[in-house]
């Protein structure tokens, strides 16, 4: 890059968790790295910010209110304009069952919490740059 280029566009991460302080921490790390953030608390509202803002990556939670994680995955995928958008699953669920439930809806990443900040940087980073 030259010194005259534009610098390279921010990525925009949609973090989808019904409990605000994990939200808050994510938040916090992917900010650190220069990421933007859109922030949601139900499946509800996920959706509609998805289809609004189109962010280049989605960190979704499996339970929270008005529809589950799965549910929101599967309406993204068959919406054509949300379809692409890679989603991993950020979830407290540690069990085999849930994340190939997650993989089988179309989960490109499934992170266990409680997480290291540097495993969940790693894991956006590779997702954003396709060896995810």
């Amino acid at each position: 890059m030259n010194r005259y280029s534009a610098p390279p566009k921010s990525k925009l991460i949609l973090v989808a968790d019904d409990e605000p302080d994990i939200v808050t921490i994510v938040e916090m790390i992917l900010k650190s790295q220069g990421y933007d953030v859109l922030k949601a608390t139900n499946g509800l509202e996920a959706l509609e910010l998805a289809e609004r803002y189109n962010p280049d990556l989605i960190l979704l939670d499996i339970m929270m209110p008005d529809m589950d994680g799965w549910e929101v995955l599967r309406l993204l995928h068959v919406d054509p304009s949300t379809s692409e958008i890679p989603v991993a699953i950020i979830s407290a669920k540690t069990g085999s069952r849930a994340k190939i439930t997650s993989m089988q809806e179309g989960a490109v990443d499934y992170i266990t919490k409680p997480f290291d900040s540097r495993e969940l940087l790693t894991k956006v980073k590779d997702i954003l740059t396709g060896r995810g």
